[in-house]
């Protein structure tokens, strides 16, 4: 027995028996490539080296770039280095593969057998058309030259560059701690153990660049500057040496007469603010001269907290969008967003660089008013000391450069040191723990897994382009959709008729046992039992669009219910493509259009089978229907025949053409509307209600037409399956 609870169920199995070509279609295209990639695939090994990768951080070490112990990017950025394409270029050129590569597969196929056939075939036959016709040869070309076979072999080392980086797999499980796995996958299980072993040593080898250009940068610059210090230097000092000389200065033990403790204290610390200024002023022309990106170099800028906390994020984010290129185009929402960030991150850096450079002024130029206030002093000391010698006072000025050059200098030279002494100093330690041996067994799973998830995903594809197509149909195909659509009653179905030897204008009168004569009989019996106060008399039959059968719907109505001993007139109602005549073979030369122009009386025809179906044609084509049809006449005329008839069937144009159907329904009791089985849509039909509603039309109900009862198997069953309608004939139940 039918349950409300099966109804989902039952939906999502229908869905799929409508469209089951469609999935059977794509199972059928699918299932070659599935074959081919399920029992032609080559196996592939993969080979694995364990890695220690840790971070130094001996506080023995004079490095400035020592830091905190944490960073949560540190193994992250670690693995997008081991990807990188400076690794991978390495590994290329380490082992030589622009030579030594055809070596691993030479007894191997890198491709599926009937792929390298054809494609050895198509290569074979393209050759002998070229040998035989002369074409692509050129005598004349020079032969490869020494740039062009350069150029040839650096897009060799770059292809294999990428295929090795493609093949890199690298893992850390948080369980391992600073343990990360290495791994390359191949077809020739000696070629990834090779690559997967020189990777590791290329990896370092790298790490060992970076340090040692990062240090270099940073050593030129020192000695840049000690160069120009030492020699200011031994300028200061010449001078110092030339006035002592020229004033007979070489002593000035006599400190009582230039107020000796006051003086000297003044000077020191104007010396230690002068010098202060000077190593300032060399810093901030220096920063001033070079880029933001030089001045990254710099001690003070490298050894900021948050600017180097940026460029760690900023190195995390170029490794992400990397990592995003590979699966995702450059236009998707995450990579938008993926380089939004790091824009946002390199204006967050060089305002922090501005920041520091902007400190390093405020503090030059504080320095520069200190040292300024002090000298203020000192020259306020030295009015008050008038016996004070001039030749002391320029003495100490002399001496004074002196001390703040040597001091620079020798700071300089001691940094210098400190740099030379660590250069050489790793700041990640990498440890082999384990070397990658040739693996003994493929990677990849049996031919049959493959097959079952190829099935699996055809299958699924399948069925979800049946939803989909079900979804984007809106045309109605069962009464139970189109009440539950519309809220409107369907008063039957009428089954699809595909014997060309039967004509479905005249079915209940021709071959009145058929299924189609039984469907427009159970349609008679919904219309008697329509209302609780008596079927309507004046019935307007019509529809949206042409071809959705209207016309047959009223002729077999009316004879249907003729057939019930009732008397019914028929009025083709459509006096543009008038039909009724033809299919009972009667004169069309008056009819109801002669009536409405008032060129005749209404004439009513008898039909030849049911003398109590009674037809009214529709008349010569007026060249004006609707202004016909919107006159008093026609109301008088169903009024006069009213009382002569229980039933009155109007046949009427389309709605969605003309306005015909809408005057005709001014007179109408109640409107049928004829909609056809996957033909006319849900929008049409809600259109129809709306527009009779708009005109305060009753609309009596819906009839389907054309219902394939071997696609609509499920539905059909449930409306009509009690009554052995699936049968061809009803009279042989």
């Amino acid at each position: 027995m039918y349950k409300v609870e099966d109804i989902p169920l039952k939906d999502y199995l229908y869905v799929m028996l409508r469209r089951r070509n469609i999935i059977l279609l794509i199972f059928l295209v699918s299932l070659p490539f599935t074959l081919i990639t399920a029992f032609s695939g080559t196996p592939v090994y993969q080979a694995s080296t364990k890695l220690l990768i840790k971070k130094n951080y001996d506080p023995s070490l004079l490095s400035p770039f020592q830091g905190n112990a944490y960073d949560p990017y540190f193994l992250s950025t670690q693995t997008q280095l081991i990807t990188s394409s400076r690794v991978a270029i390495k590994v290329v050129e380490t082992l030589n593969l622009d030579e030594t590569y055809s070596r691993y597969f030479h007894d191997q196929q890198q491709e599926s057998p009937g792929a390298k056939d054809t494609e050895g075939w198509f290569k074979k036959l393209y050759s002998v058309t070229k040998k035989l016709t002369g074409i692509g040869t050129d005598k004349s070309a020079p032969a490869q030259t020494e740039k062009e076979a350069k150029t040839e072999k650096e897009k060799k080392v770059l292809s294999l560059a990428r295929m090795i980086r493609n093949g890199i797999t690298v893992q850390n499980k948080p369980e391992a701690g600073d343990i990360v796995n290495v791994s390359f996958s191949s077809t020739n299980p000696a070629f990834a153990a090779d690559i997967a072993n020189t990777v590791v040593s290329a990896y370092k080898q790298f790490l060992m660049e970076m340090k040692l250009e990062s240090t270099s940068q940073t050593i030129e610059w020192m000695k840049t500057n000690s160069d120009a210090e030492r020699a200011k230097l031994e300028t200061s000092e010449r001078i110092l040496r030339e006035y002592k000389k020229k004033h007979d200065i070489y002593t000035i033990d006599d400190q009582e007469a230039i107020f000796p403790s006051k003086i000297a204290l003044i000077s020191n610390n104007l010396t230690g603010a002068q010098a202060e200024v000077n190593e300032l002023e060399s810093l901030y022309q220096e920063i001033n001269r070079i880029s933001p990106e030089q001045a990254l170099n710099l001690p003070v800028i490298a050894d900021n907290e948050t600017i180097r906390e940026l460029r760690q994020q900023i190195l995390a984010k170029e490794q992400e969008i990397i990592g995003l290129s590979k699966s995702i185009g450059y236009k998707h929402p995450k990579m938008v967003k993926a380089d939004k960030d790091l824009n946002s991150l390199r204006t967050k850096l060089n305002t922090e660089i501005k920041d520091v450079i902007q400190s390093v002024k405020n503090r030059y130029e504080v320095a520069k008013q200190k040292a300024k206030s002090i000298q203020a002093l000192l020259d306020q000391t030295k009015q008050n000391a008038a016996l004070m010698s001039d030749k002391l006072i320029q003495y100490e000025i002399l001496n004074r450069d002196v001390e703040v050059h040597r001091l620079l200098y020798d700071r300089l030279l001691s940094r210098i040191k400190e740099y030379n002494v660590t250069e050489k100093e790793q700041d990640v330690d990498v440890w082999i723990v384990e070397n990658a041996d040739i693996p003994a067994s493929p990677i990849t799973k049996g031919p049959f897994r493959t097959l079952m998830i190829g099935i699996f995903i055809s299958l699924a594809a399948g069925i979800g382009l049946a939803f989909f197509l079900d979804y984007m149909d809106n045309t109605v195909k069962t009464a139970e959709d189109a009440e539950a659509r519309l809220g409107l009653p369907v008063l039957g179905m009428v089954p699809l008729m595909k014997d060309p030897k039967e004509n479905i204008e005249d079915v209940v009168l021709q071959f009145p046992g058929s299924a189609v004569s039984e469907a427009y009989k159970a349609i008679r019996t919904s219309v008697l039992l329509s209302s609780p106060d008596g079927a309507p008399k004046v019935i307007l039959i019509s529809s949206m669009n042409q071809g959705a059968g209207k016309t047959a719907t009223s002729v077999n109505l009316a004879i249907s219910l003729a057939q019930s001993d009732r008397k019914v007139l028929l009025v083709d109602g459509d006096m543009r493509r008038a039909r009724i005549h033809k299919i009972f073979n009667m004169d069309n030369s008056a009819g109801l259009s002669t009536y409405l122009a008032g060129q005749s009386e209404i004439i009513t025809l008898t039909s030849n089978n049911l003398h109590s179906l009674d037809i009214a044609p529709a008349g010569p084509v007026p060249p004006n229907p609707s202004e016909l049809l919107s006159s008093a006449r026609l109301a008088d005329f169903i009024l006069t025949n009213k009382d002569n008839y229980d039933f009155i069937i109007i046949d009427s144009p389309p709605m969605l053409n003309v306005s015909d159907a809408h005057l005709i329904s001014q007179v109408a009791e109640q409107t049928l509307l004829v909609i056809r089985s996957g033909v006319s849509t849900y929008d049409s039909v809600a259109r129809a209600h709306k527009m009779l509603s708009d005109i305060h039309s009753n609309m009596l109900g819906l009839i389907i037409n054309a219902v394939d009862i071997r696609k609509e198997n499920y539905y059909y069953s449930r409306y009509y399956g009690s009554y052995g309608y699936y049968k061809d004939d009803y009279t042989a139940a």
